[in-house]
Parts: structure tokens; sequence; C-alpha cells
């Protein structure tokens, strides 16, 4: 076992993903790179503090004013509680640090906010003292964290988020398995500068769903993992369909239905919304095409200067520590 860290700082990164990717509701997730190398997702230092102090957090970063003014109500320090408690029960202590919380990603963007925010805190932390907890019970904890803020556990960005590439993951399981990732696809992904509560997304959908669309999303997206693993890239893309939550969420996002239409005839190979929206993202294989959607999304569904266009590969490495 690693020893715990010896720096007096250490920084960690998280980066923002798509959760859903439209084909698989609550069950899949993909993690974002941007290609010009900006670091789309939160990150989070620390330092030691002398002998006897409590747990301090400091904010900082373009969406830093959205997070509470209290520290207690912040998930990170929640996140540093539930680790010590989780320590302990192990028999072992771990010391109170100085956090800063460099927050990237915009709150209730569909971006994977709160995953990134938790993941690059336990992550960091279980670096810092020497990974006492094995990575299965880190994810865990990680899933609980992400459930007290949205209501209910569920992975799609979680996973991604720590492990990186595109993540299956089942419903009601801990589990979560590597899915191959086409390398000449991008994401243009554009949050329009507007928020939209994953509580309020989800409480527009139906508790229940017709056995015809349930069974058509269910062939859909076992199609679509068998293409994966085949290597049909286009039969992968003519799946990225969403039956569950698309046709009542698309009234929330003003523009949507718009730029499905446009961005299919610039080229794109499918348009979804990322997680609960209002983020978009449209899925291409071909430079020109990514450059022309990203053009057309940054003057028509950008909403305003806050808002951000981004074209992504996905982000293979997950949750890292950075310089």
């Amino acid at each position: 076992m690693d020893k715990p860290s010896e720096k007096r700082r250490l920084t960690v990164y998280a980066p923002a993903s798509i959760g859903n990717l439209s084909v698989g509701f609550d069950a899949l997730g993909l993690a974002l790179a941007p290609m010009d190398g900006t670091l789309l997702g939160d990150l989070v230092h620390l330092e030691a503090l002398p002998d006897g102090a409590d747990w301090q957090l400091a904010v900082e970063g373009p969406f830093a004013a959205a997070l509470p003014a209290d520290p207690e109500d912040n998930i990170v320090i929640a996140c540093c509680r539930a680790y010590q408690d989780a320590v302990a029960e192990l028999g072992r202590d771990v010391s109170p640090l100085q956090i800063t919380l460099d927050k990237r990603l915009p709150i209730g963007s569909g971006l994977g906010s709160s995953a990134s925010s938790i993941v690059a805190a336990l992550e960091a932390l279980n670096r810092w003292n020497g990974h006492l907890l094995s990575m299965s019970d880190l994810f865990r904890m990680m899933a609980r964290m992400e459930g007290s803020i949205s209501g209910e556990i569920h992975l799609d960005n979680v996973a991604p988020c720590l492990y990186g590439g595109l993540r299956l993951c089942p419903p009601g399981s801990q589990q979560e398995y590597a899915l191959p990732w086409p390398g000449a696809w991008r994401a243009v992904v554009c949050w329009p500068g507007t928020e939209l509560v994953t509580r309020e997304a989800r409480a527009v959908l139906p508790d229940e769903l017709p056995r015809k669309v349930a069974v058509r999303h269910g062939a859909q997206f076992a199609q679509f993992v068998h293409a994966l693993h085949s290597g049909n890239t286009t039969l992968a893309a003519q799946c990225v369909v969403d039956h569950i939550a698309e046709p009542f969420r698309r009234k929330l996002l003003p523009g949507f239905d718009e730029a499905r239409v446009e961005l299919r005839e610039i080229g794109a190979l499918a348009v979804g919304i990322s997680g609960s929206g209002p983020t978009v993202f449209a899925l291409v294989d071909d430079h020109e095409v990514a450059a022309q959607t990203a053009e057309w999304l940054s003057g028509n569904y950008q909403k305003n200067e806050r808002g951000f266009v981004h074209i992504c590969r996905a982000d293979l490495g997950g949750a890292r520590s950075i310089d």
C-alpha cells in the first residue's frame, strides 16, 4: 500500500461527463476532454494543516459564486467527513486538511458538476492518505455522495469521471464496465449559460412507459453495445436516440429541437441532451463538421457570455493528480 502523501500540496482533477448519452438512460456516461486542452472539470487542492485543526474549505473558479456560502453545506466537506468516518471504521485516523475547490463546471449544467467535485475530493483524499480505501469502497462512497444530491444513486457521471472513457453502469448495481469508444468520434458540447436542476428535470418524467417504448429502448441499447464491440460505428451512431427522457425534457430546453435539425443537416451523427440538460451534445467524426457544429451552437444555442462550446474527445484518464 502506498504511504500517505508527504507533499504539502496535492491537486486532483476530475473531468466533466455526458450522462445517458441518449441511448443509455441512467446507465451510460462518457468522460470529456476538450481538444484544445482546456480543463473541463473541477480541481481539488489539498494542503496540510497544523495538528488539531478542523477541515477548512475555500472555493475559487468561475462558478464558485453558485456554491453554498457555508462550507458545511458544501458537498466537498461532506465528502471529507464521510471519508474520515470510513477510515475510522478501519481503525485508522486521517488529519483534517485545507481544501480548495476550483469550481470550473457550472451547477445544473448536465455535465456532471456534482460528480466532478465529489470524485476530485475523494480521490484526492485517498491519494493523500496512501489509498486507505480500496477503489471499490471509494467508488461506492462517491455514489452515495452523488445520490445525496440528486435524490437517488446513479453512476452515469461518477463512473466515467473516476475511471474515464465510456462506462456502462447498470442501475441498482455498484458495478461499472468499460465500453469501447470510436477513436474518430468527437463530442461537441454546448452549455447555453443557463441552469436546469436535476431534480426538476427528473420530475417531468413519467413513472411508467408503454411496453413498446420499453422494448424499443432495450433493443436499441443492446444493439448499441454490440455495435461498439464489433466496431460498427455507423450502426452505433444510429442507436444514439433517446426514447425515455428526451420526449419529456425537450420542452425544458428552448432551442433544442431546432438544434437537432440544424446539426444533423450540418453532418452530426447524433444530437442529444447531456444528462438532464440544458447542455446538448453532438457526435461527429469529421474535423470540419465539428468546427461547423461548434460555430452553429455558439451562435444559436448558447444564450449568453457565461455559456461555452467545446469540441471534445473521450477523456480516457479519468480523475488524476496534476501539477
